[in-house]
């Protein structure tokens, strides 16, 4: 028998997003097909009844074995009942049909698939007239999410509005519940777009490891207000701590999430971040407070600001401010030797505008000294402002280019020299190219004035200075073809030749406000300045010659390896010093080399030297060899040597051990102190529908060599969100090329 379908009632939209809700519970995050790829055929569901009538049309056809058809309008159908409309298809039976009355019951061994949606059940009750359908004890497939579950009772209401009493759901196989979400009422409106769900508890083979007495979640990928899922560390300075989180999703461009950190060595922190996105840019401002701490009975905590954004074409702003209550706050409360060593926190408002040739920054920078030891001459400038411009033509073959960059600052500084310094320096260039040479010859003229307050008396408080720059780039770039193995190569030669005079000028009368020594490397070569800053111009008669060698791959053009070598030679003397520095008087820099090989698709080598023909003795070196087979296996080999300073070893890894075990583990050792740096050992378990990381670390947590240990768990029920520490940030951190394999 046929019937016009008025209404798609098994079909609707409400009923699918019902059981899409369920894992959306407790903050889920989505479940992707290659993330259960391990759990094999363990949801398979029985296949769909055929459909004699048009997909395409509202139609609803209904075939049994027997039919009775009352006077009264009642329809008994008895036997292989098969309902189908559109996509949808369903088995019962037996179902009733009262006409009069507007009323469908069907039960005995239901059977409902829908789009991806499996439904077995024993009874349905749909009442046409008030558009709202009533399911006992069903269970359900979602294939495309790999969950499935259950519930007492489903009733669904028109096509915004569905109630679900002791629902359950899981993304484990049939027979292997390890996790399980149990939630006593769940209410979906889809027309607010908003689900609640009372009395939830997620447990984890077989015990709670959750509880949430009223929970608010979207049906959809849309932010909602409501609880975060917490975690919880055991760490040696705070001991056992959790983190309960909770988001507030005040405005589409607006949202803020607080939280409270309960600490047995500390007491409690509380603390808060606020997103927001306006058309003129975005930033965050967070903040933490311990009110008082137990260990240290004192009040505690630190708060950061940052803005990026536009207020109109060219124009760009960048804010960032941080303050901290002391400098212990990162000790204690810090998880890297980087962060626990923070000595000076910046306060930045920068104002840019870039506009064809056109460049301008204009900037307010202080700091905050968190380490209050250091002397008050140690602590850096503030720059009270600071405006650059830079103007350039672009660069074009055979024809002059010329540009100038332009910067005036002010420092200042408590109980230092302090003063407004003035610099411009012009330059023309006329580059020359070819296919495989370049000649670029460079002329600048840099001058620098000088204002100055608090200098010592017979110093000459307006000192300036004007240095000319001659400087010539020159290369060659040579090829061949080449075979090795039966495969086709291209073989480079790139000689470089770099000549550079710049003036000299006495400039021990000038204060060093913000400049530094450039680390020597091979770029180095080709810089017009061993410096950073203005407040010294290096002197020099040089010229650097360089080799590079690289090795392609005919076809795709892949680097297979590089390699150059070069070294800086003078014709005198470098008089131009930091403050405490002797002239250097060398005749010849290091002899400073590069490598980098991709030997095979696994095999990577990486690594740079730094040699003095003048000691015989190596003064810099690092080296790493990386091991990447596939994505799951990774071994990192490092070593970094800087002669009288750092002499480290690094070894990193992740391992599988089989299909769903993995070792993880860094050991990063001082060698010239004959101390751990930082080390960890963990284990990664994946499993068709939970995951879990384990990992011990012991780190070097402070300067002065203390040692800070930690403990901590991950825990990922697959379809739901983890639960426990953040390790994938450490590991991507700590394991040069690791991969998440959850």
């Amino acid at each position: 028998m046929r019937a016009d379908a008025r209404r798609s009632v098994f079909g609707s939209p409400v009923a699918r997003t019902l059981f899409v809700a369920l894992a959306l519970t407790v903050h889920a995050t989505p479940a992707t097909a290659d993330r259960f790829a391990i759990c094999g055929p363990g949801f398979a569901i029985p296949e769909r009844p055929p459909f004699e009538g048009d997909p395409s049309k509202e139609t609803i056809e209904i075939t049994a074995d027997e039919a009775e058809l009352s006077d009264e309008g009642i329809s008994l159908l008895r036997g292989n009942v098969q309902y189908g409309s559109g996509e949808r298809r369903l088995l019962a039976e037996s179902l009733t049909y009262d006409k009069p009355k507007g009323y469908v019951v069907a039960s005995g061994s239901l059977k409902l698939w829908d789009n991806g949606l499996f439904v077995e059940g024993k009874r349905v009750e749909i009442d046409l007239g008030k558009d709202q359908v009533e399911l006992q004890d069903p269970s359900f497939i979602l294939q495309e999410r790999h969950g499935r579950g259950g519930a007492q009772r489903m009733v669904i209401s028109g096509r915004d509005l569905v109630q679900v009493e002791d629902a359950q759901y899981t993304t484990c196989n049939v027979g292997e519940e390890d996790w399980m979400l149990n939630a006593k009422h769940i209410a979906l409106d889809k027309l607010e777009d908003v689900g609640t769900a009372r009395d939830v508890t997620v447990e984890f083979m077989g015990q709670p490891i959750f509880y949430a007495p009223f929970l608010t979640f979207p049906l959809s990928n849309a932010r909602k207000s409501g609880f975060l899922t917490p975690s919880f560390t055991i760490d040696d300075e705070t001991g056992v701590e959790a983190t309960i989180p909770y988001y507030f999703n005040i405005a589409p461009q607006l949202d803020a999430t607080v939280w409270a950190r309960p600490m047995t060595k500390r007491g409690g922190l509380v603390g808060g971040e606020v997103r927001y996105l306006t058309e003129f840019g975005g930033g965050d401002l967070s903040a933490e407070i311990v009110p008082h701490d137990t260990e240290d009975d004192e009040t505690r905590g630190q708060v950061v600001f940052r803005h990026e954004g536009s207020f109109a074409p060219g124009w760009a702003t960048n804010l960032e401010f941080s303050r901290v209550s002391d400098k212990e706050y990162f000790e204690d409360f810090g998880n890297t030797l980087n962060m626990t060593s923070t000595r000076h926190l910046q306060q930045l408002a920068d104002v840019t505008y870039s506009r064809g040739n056109l460049s301008a920054l204009a900037r307010v920078q202080s700091f905050q000294t968190v380490d209050r030891t250091i002397a008050a001459l140690d602590r850096p400038y503030k720059r009270l402002p600071q405006v650059v411009v830079n103007y350039q033509t672009p660069e074009r073959n055979r024809q002059l280019r010329y540009g100038v960059r332009a910067e005036g600052v002010s420092f200042d500084r408590r109980s230092s020299v302090t003063g407004v310094r003035a610099d411009v320096e012009p330059f023309v260039s006329y580059p020359m190219r070819t296919a495989s040479t370049f000649l670029i010859p460079t002329a600048k003229l840099r001058y620098t004035q000088y204002a100055l307050d608090n200098t010592a008396a017979g110093i000459d408080d307006s000192p300036s200075r004007l240095i000319p720059t001659l400087s010539v780039d020159s290369g060659v770039f040579l090829e061949r073809g080449t075979s090795m193995f039966g495969r086709n190569y291209v073989h480079t030669l790139e000689p470089r030749l770099y000549y550079l005079f710049q003036g000299f000028d006495d400039q021990r009368n000038i204060p060093v406000f913000d400049t530094g020594r450039n680390t020597f490397s091979f770029a180095q070569l080709f810089r017009d300045d061993r410096f950073n800053g203005a407040d010294r111009v290096g002197d020099a008669h040089q010229f650097s010659v360089a080799l590079t060698t690289r090795l392609l791959e005919s076809g795709s053009g892949d680097e297979l390896l590089r390699a150059s070598i070069g070294q800086i030679h003078h014709f005198r003397d470098r008089r131009v010093q930091l403050p405490g520095a002797a002239v250097e008087t060398t005749n010849s820099s290091d002899l400073v080399g590069e490598l980098s090989a991709r030997v095979t698709d696994a095999w990577s080598f990486t690594g740079g030297m730094h040699w003095s023909p003048d000691d015989n003795q190596t003064n810099r070196s690092i080296a790493s060899l990386r091991y990447q087979p596939d994505d799951e296996r990774v071994v990192n080999l490092a070593y970094r040597f800087v002669r009288d300073a750092v002499e480290t070893s690094d070894v990193s890894f992740r391992w599988p051990l089989r299909h769903d075990i993995g070792l993880v583990g860094r050991w990063n050792y001082a060698l010239a102190d004959e101390r751990t740096i930082d080390a960890f050992a963990g284990l990664e378990y994946n499993s068709c529908c939970w995951a879990m990381r384990a990992i011990a670390r012991r780190f070097l947590s402070d300067i002065s060599g203390d040692y800070s240990t930690s403990f901590f768990v991950q825990l990922e029920l697959k379809g739901l969100a983890g639960l426990g520490r953040n390790a994938e940030k450490l590991l991507q951190r700590s394991i040069p090329g690791y991969k998440n394999p959850f």
